[in-house]
């Protein structure tokens, strides 16, 4: 299937669940975009609107009214696994290999939703969609659903490096990142978690494309009290598996693969899909109604 048609299948599956769940009630959505609700009406995109609660509207995407929001879902499940003090079940769920997710993992915090990363010294710190500190180590947690790409580095869009890890015009001698050169430590961990030396040139950047899996490793890794890599850390990226994107053979999976060789210490980078969450909570049972709507909307069984 192509991505086309991925999505294609995706908005008449949000139309038919306006239609059916939201009857004659057009004053809750956006007039140019039939599957989005208004920001002032977004509570009714998640599985439960006290579910609402949970992720303060300063932290919201943009586009968190969209039904094909990933992190209108996260809050949807995660939310819900929560409330009832289930998110041990997180543990149990199946990797893409077929094994439990987080083996071992005990929880030594709250799970908090779009999680400041607080240890790379960022003038604006980023953000992982789901982040639970463990007492063996932490786990952070990228939630994707209908999107056509992971995020890149940005400082390449934006005309301030060419793709490479060198010395380039305009940048302090010796300087080979734009974001070492603003006193953004990536580089400063990443050789201690990836087999790519900082005293070395790389063409391309190796972090350029995989920028958004390497930012949850490095989250997952660094103790923010410290800044030290610390523990058995485990970063997940939870996707849709009917997304052409993500399947074997997809953009995103050449890009999980990539970062998973070239892991080098104690961290560990994993992979599950909606599909396998609602299988655990099939298995556990008392998760029938949010089944239900999972299916109704999304698909996702």
């Amino acid at each position: 299937m192509s991505y086309y048609r991925y999505k294609k299948d995706m908005l008449n599956r949000f139309k038919s669940y306006r239609i059916s769940h939201f009857p004659l009630q057009d004053d809750l959505f956006l007039k140019r975009y039939n599957h989005v609700f208004k920001s002032k009406y977004a509570k009714y995109n998640l599985f439960n609107s006290d579910l609402d609660e949970l992720l303060p509207r300063a932290r919201r995407h943009h586009w968190f009214g969209s039904m094909g929001s990933s992190q209108a879902l996260a809050v949807s499940v995660f939310g819900t696994m929560k409330q009832r003090d289930d998110l041990l079940l997180i543990t149990e769920v199946l990797d893409d290999n077929g094994y439990p997710l987080l083996p071992g993992f005990i929880p030594d915090g709250e799970l908090e939703f779009e999680y400041n990363i607080t240890t790379l010294n960022e003038p604006t710190q980023t953000k992982v969609d789901l982040f639970m500190e463990g007492r063996n180590g932490n786990m952070a947690m990228e939630c994707k659903l209908w999107e056509p790409r992971l995020g890149t580095c940005s400082q390449v869009s934006k005309g301030k490096c060419n793709g490479n890890y060198a010395e380039q015009s305009g940048r302090k001698p010796g300087e080979r990142c734009y974001l070492t050169e603003k006193g953004i430590t990536y580089w400063d961990y990443i050789p201690r978690l990836f087999k790519w030396p900082a005293d070395k040139d790389h063409t391309p950047c190796p972090i350029w494309r995989t920028y958004q899996l390497v930012r949850n490793v490095l989250a997952a890794s660094i103790d923010p009290n410290t800044r030290e890599v610390w523990g058995n850390q485990t970063a997940v990226l939870v996707y849709d598996t009917r997304n052409p994107v993500f399947a074997q053979g997809g953009k995103a999976d050449e890009l999980f693969r990539e970062v998973n060789e070239a892991l080098d210490g104690p961290a560990s980078l994993k992979r599950t899909t909606w599909q396998s969450i609602a299988a655990e909570l099939l298995e556990h049972g008392g998760y029938d109604r949010l089944l239900t709507w999972l299916d109704d909307k999304y698909g996702i069984r």
